[in-house]
């Protein structure tokens, strides 16, 4: 009987042995073998609870090994701006007479049908006798509403008693903003007319855009080559590398002649390669030479080119679309 007592308790004593290893509290671990928390105590819910990756945290986003990691900037591309557009006309008016004398509003409408930015005219008149002494630049400056330059190129005296001198030359009509101008002289040979380079800095848009115009000698081409010598040097050293250029005009030379030659070695044709049919622009009705051009430096970038007939002037005029980069990615 007392051994079976005691073969009891050794029983009861065993037992309790086992609960209590089962029931003895133990630390928990994560499945990677890392302490978790202890059990019994609510944890959160949500996404940051699950452990989904990338679900963010206060310090920042969780890298692979679950630490907290430093946020990072968006990665931008750079994009470079839309280019704005500047229109560009030459156009040789002939002082607007026509087969029936003067029609200066004609030319004004033909003008602005043709919805130029910038207008490079040459054979412009002041107090001439042949324009009924209108002052021409001033009058389409005004009925177009476009700042205006004149390159007074001849000087005469006054026609008629009482009058100004006459004068005669280019001028430049702008619907931007000029910002300095000048006329210089070209080289000439004795009994030539004086021709001059008109050049106006106008203000693009918070940037400078230089524009040139010009009317070459028109009876011997040797002479075109020295003044277009002359016109490199003054581009040169009035836009240098960094402004943009427009080079107009009639300049009384075929695209095959010397002094063309000389106008390509610092100025581009968008002609060859933006222009429609083969930029004839004398005489009006038939024309069969070029000899009207919108030039450009290579800041710009032609988007189309047109001659257009006028129904007064014994020229058609060529006007030339550009692209004009903006500073953008890089620059």
């Amino acid at each position: 009987m007392l051994r079976w007592v005691h073969g009891l308790f050794a029983l009861l004593a065993l037992a309790t042995i086992v609960a209590l290893v089962v029931l003895w509290p133990r630390p928990d671990h994560a499945p990677d073998g890392r302490p978790g928390p202890p059990s019994g105590i609510p944890q959160p819910t949500g996404p940051s609870a699950t452990g989904t990756p990338g679900a963010p945290s206060p310090s920042g986003s969780s890298g692979p090994s679950g630490l907290p990691t430093l946020p990072t900037e968006p990665t931008q591309t750079c994009v470079d701006p839309a280019p704005d557009r500047v229109v560009v006309l030459s156009f040789n008016i002939h002082g607007g007479l026509g087969g029936g004398g003067l029609n200066l509003e004609r030319i004004a409408q033909e003008i602005e049908a043709w919805d130029a930015d910038v207008v490079l005219l040459q054979e412009v008149d002041r107090f001439r006798a042949r324009s009924a002494f209108v002052d021409e630049p001033t009058w389409l400056g005004t009925r177009l509403d476009m700042n205006v330059v004149f390159g007074r190129n001849v000087v005469r005296k006054p026609e008629r008693r009482g009058a100004p001198r006459s004068e005669y030359g280019t001028a430049l009509l702008s619907r931007l903003p000029v910002e300095r101008w000048e006329n210089r002289m070209l080289p000439r040979r004795p009994g030539q007319e004086q021709r001059g380079l008109l050049r106006a800095t106008l203000d693009f848009g918070g940037r400078s855009l230089d524009v040139y115009g010009t009317h070459l000698q028109h009876t011997r081409g040797t002479i075109r080559i020295v003044q277009l010598r002359a016109v490199r040097r003054m581009v040169a050293q009035r836009s240098g590398a960094d402004v943009p250029f427009v080079l107009g005009g009639d300049l009384n030379a075929t695209p095959d002649s010397p002094a063309m030659d000389v106008a390509r070695g610092f100025a581009l044709d968008p002609w060859p390669v933006v222009g429609e049919g083969r930029g004839l622009t004398v005489p009006p009705r038939v024309p069969r030479r070029r000899i009207d051009y919108v030039l450009h430096s290579p800041h710009l970038v032609p988007t189309s080119a047109q001659v257009l007939r006028s129904a007064i002037s014994d020229h058609r005029a060529v006007r030339v679309t550009f692209d004009v980069p903006r500073p953008g990615c890089g620059r």
